[in-house]
């Protein structure tokens, strides 16, 4: 027996639809698909997930439970604002290297507007706007403007996540070696580049506030 058919139905059926998602969309793939490569029937997929809609919904609760744990381990290790955020980067940077496959169906997928996944979303979204805001107020910023949280936490996510989804070129075109001195200097360097742009906003914002009358 296959190691993949060692593990659990419910299990194959979701590593293999992340897999298909990522390759080549949510939209462009069918559940017999799913079913084929996890080596399941198509009634097991119903059993389990209700369907297609319910994968991508556990692929989405995954990502958002990891990720929102991430944001608070961030927040609790750092001790001060920029320690926080050179955290976060490590553990996003580290989880991507291990789960691009996931990042990439929960970056590309996340816009679609399906009425199944508007109150996870909502629920997730809520909580990591509420951990982001710790960290807002940290550089002084105000953590109730929640136009500015929705400027920083995806210019955040998609500094770091760019450069994974557009990997084979990278490597390509500039000939990079993804290895551990690789991703701890590009740590750095997004660490360094989001910080000077958060900093930038707080001088603009003390800016602004001495204008007023």
């Amino acid at each position: 027996m296959s190691a993949k058919n060692n593990r659990e139905p419910k299990q194959r059926i979701l590593e293999a639809a992340i897999s298909l998602f990522a390759q080549k969309g949510f939209a462009s793939v069918g559940v017999r698909e799913i079913a084929k490569e996890s080596d399941v029937n198509i009634a097991m997929i119903s059993y389990y997930y209700k369907g297609k809609v319910g994968i991508l919904k556990a692929v989405l609760e995954e990502f958002f439970e990891r990720y929102c744990q991430m944001l608070r381990d961030a927040v609790e290790e750092g001790k001060s604002s920029e320690e926080s955020i050179r955290v976060l980067i490590n553990y996003i940077v580290d989880f991507l290297r291990g789960n691009t496959e996931l990042a990439i169906v929960a970056y590309n997928e996340l816009p679609l507007d399906l009425p199944e996944l508007a109150a996870l979303k909502a629920e997730k979204i809520t909580q990591m706007i509420g951990i982001m805001s710790g960290l807002i107020r940290r550089f002084g910023l105000d953590p109730e403007d929640t136009r500015l949280l929705g400027m920083i936490g995806p210019s955040l996510i998609s500094m770091v996540f760019m450069s994974f989804r557009i990997k084979p070129i990278v490597r390509n075109v500039f000939k990079v070696k993804f290895n551990d001195a690789y991703y701890n200097e590009f740590s750095e360097t997004i660490a360094t580049l989001f910080l000077n742009g958060v900093n930038g906003v707080v001088a603009m914002k003390q800016k602004q506030s001495r204008k007023k009358p």
